[in-house]
Formats: structure tokens, C-alpha cells, sequence
């Protein structure tokens, strides 16, 4: 029988189906250096967070038939690499869409009404805290979405049908019409669109290109009634210009669910910060989300097992090379 290592936890059905026609490997809270001592032993991955697939860990992989990424980002997998050893890629590019876009949505709620640090002081009994902080509504405001793909879509569209939002969109990926049929204005750069928006809601992959995307330049563009929320990957903001720009006003405040590194150092300055809304990057991390990204990857990765081809692939030429 052949075995697939698992390296944190998915949902119960999907480890369930995956038992069915395989031995699960399940070291959840094992090191790196642990992990690597099974590699040898394996056919396949089911890769979550914590855990990256890179040249170095796939020399130890020497069984591997097949990697697949409990997710939409491709970050902790290097594709060109597997590519170059004929291991198929699979991933889930469906399965985080909904949960990761209303967490976005929450994170743009709480952060415009400063939820976290009302909730904070209630509790220590300051009710006069009520006469000092004043929110912003989002009925009809302009938000920017950076990175027009399954999850930036959908967190337009929440916005445009529920608050009547004005939405503009950088993406140079994505082509014009497509924008403009989903209700949107393209924008042609970023600063372009900083300056036009209240909020920007970041959905971009971590490549090279991307990476510290949004700057002290961009977050000055944006401005001092503007707010940031990212569920995308932490590299592409640059934190310690955020952590400025938030503690001088040069923006309003921001809502995290990831980090630059992960998990974030004890005493990240971003804590101690009151205009900011924070999550430890759980955003695809519902009941149906997670089933839904674990049944996708785990099927997909038994079907290369067996011969057959995947329904999410990131390098489709392995399978073309493999015929």
C-alpha cells in the first residue's frame, strides 16, 4: 500500500477518504528534521503550512509520485522544481475562495470600526471608551482590490451587492473586460489605485514581483483615512513600513491574517497597536471551507496514485511528459 504523509491537520473526511486507499502518515507536530527522515518512505504529500517542498526537501523524496497543496498558494512549493523531476503539483484553487473572502470582508468590518480594541477595552470596564473612537461606514465607499482572482472577485462582489461599493481593480493579469463585466474600474498602476480608494484588500500570490508590493510609498498613496487588509501572504506588504505608517497616522488602520515571518515574533510591534484588527492567518479555516479544500487536494492526489489524471494541476506538462 502505498503511503502519504500528511503534515498538519485537514479535515476528518478528507483523512478519512484518503485512508481508504492508502496509509496515512500523520507526524503532525513533528520538526522539519523529522519530516525529512519519512520523505524517503512516501509517495505523496498532502503539504499545509509550516512545511515547504522545495529542491532540498524533494532530494529526500526520493518515492514521491505526487505533491499536493492543501491550498491556493504556491509559495511553499517550488512548481519549476517538481516540474523538473515529473512530480505533478496538485492544489485546491476553489476550495479557500469563499471562507478566505468573507474573512477579508470581516477583517474590512472590524477594522473600520475598531472592533478589536472596543472589545479590548469593554472588558477592563472603560464604557467611556465609547466617546472616543468614531468609525467609518463602508455604504458606498471605494475599495481596491489588488490581485482579481477567484478570492479578489468574490470579496468585490460582497462589497459592490451589500454596501453598494465602488470597486477598482489592479491586476495586470487579468484582462479589462473581465474587470469591467464583474462591475469594477481597472486601474493601471498601484499608486493609481491607492490614491483612489478607502480600503484595499490584497490578493496576490508571494512571487518575486509581489513581494513588498505595498510600501511606504503605497501607503502614503493610500492615505490617512485609508485602511489595508491582507489575507494574501505577509512578504508582500513591507511590516515595518505598515507598523509606521500606522503608528503616525499616515493610514487609518489594518486588518492581518498573515505575517512576514509566520508565526510572528512575541513582541511584533504590530501588537501593541490599537488600529489594528489581527488573525494568526486562519481566513480559509471554516467547516466547509477546510472540507472542501481537503477533499479536493485528497482526491486529486489519490488520482495521480493510481494513474489517472487530477482535476487541479499547477504543471499539466508533467502528465503531458508522463504519456
Amino acid at each position: 500500500m502505498k503511503k502519504v504523509l500528511v503534515n498538519k491537520p485537514i479535515h476528518n473526511d478528507a483523512l478519512a477518504r484518503l485512508a481508504e486507499e492508502v496509509e496515512v502518515l500523520t507526524p503532525f507536530t513533528a520538526s522539519r528534521e523529522e519530516i525529512l527522515e519519512i520523505l524517503p518512505e512516501v509517495q505523496g504529500i498532502v503539504l499545509c503550512a509550516g512545511f515547504k517542498m522545495f529542491a532540498e526537501e524533494m532530494n529526500y523524496a526520493t518515492s514521491m509520485e505526487v505533491i499536493g497543496r492543501h491550498g491556493v498558494g504556491l509559495d511553499i512549493v517550488d512548481v519549476a522544481e517538481a516540474t523538473k523531476r515529473g512530480l505533478p503539483v496538485v492544489f485546491t484553487p476553489y476550495g479557500p475562495t469563499e471562507s478566505t473572502a468573507e474573512h477579508a470582508f470581516t477583517l474590512m468590518m472590524a477594522a473600520t470600526r475598531q472592533i478589536a480594541y472596543l472589545d479590548r477595552e469593554t472588558r477592563k470596564g472603560n464604557f467611556d471608551i465609547r466617546d472616543h473612537v468614531v468609525g467609518f461606514e463602508l455604504l458606498e465607499a471605494r475599495l481596491g482590490v489588488i490581485g482579481f482572482g477567484h478570492i479578489g472577485q468574490r470579496v468585490a462582489e460582497m462589497c459592490r451587492k451589500a454596501l453598494n461599493m465602488k470597486v477598482f481593480v489592479f491586476d495586470p493579469f487579468i484582462d479589462e473586460k473581465k474587470i469591467y463585466a464583474a462591475g469594477a474600474e481597472k486601474c493601471d498602476t498601484l499608486l493609481e489605485l491607492m490614491e483612489k480608494v478607502d480600503i484595499v484588500s490584497l490578493h496576490i500570490p508571494s512571487i518575486e514581483s509581489t513581494r513588498g508590493l505595498i510600501n511606504k510609498e503605497a501607503l502614503e498613496a493610500l492615505g490617512p483615512q485609508g485602511f489595508l487588509i491582507n489575507t494574501s501572504r505577509g512578504d508582500v506588504v513591507d511590516e515595518k513600513a505598515l507598523v509606521e505608517a500606522l503608528r503616525n497616522g499616515t493610514i487609518a488602520g489594518a486588518g492581518l491574517d498573515v505575517y512576514e515571518p509566520e508565526p510572528p515574533a512575541i513582541d511584533n510591534p504590530l501588537f501593541a497597536l490599537n488600529n489594528v484588527v489581527l488573525t494568526p492567518h486562519l481566513a480559509s479555516f471554516t467547516e466547509q471551507g477546510r472540507r472542501r479544500m481537503g477533499m479536493m487536494v485528497v482526491e486529486d492526489v489519490l488520482k495521480v496514485l493510481k494513474g489517472e489524471l487530477p482535476t487541479y494541476c499547477a504543471n499539466f506538462d508533467v502528465l503531458k511528459q508522463s504519456k
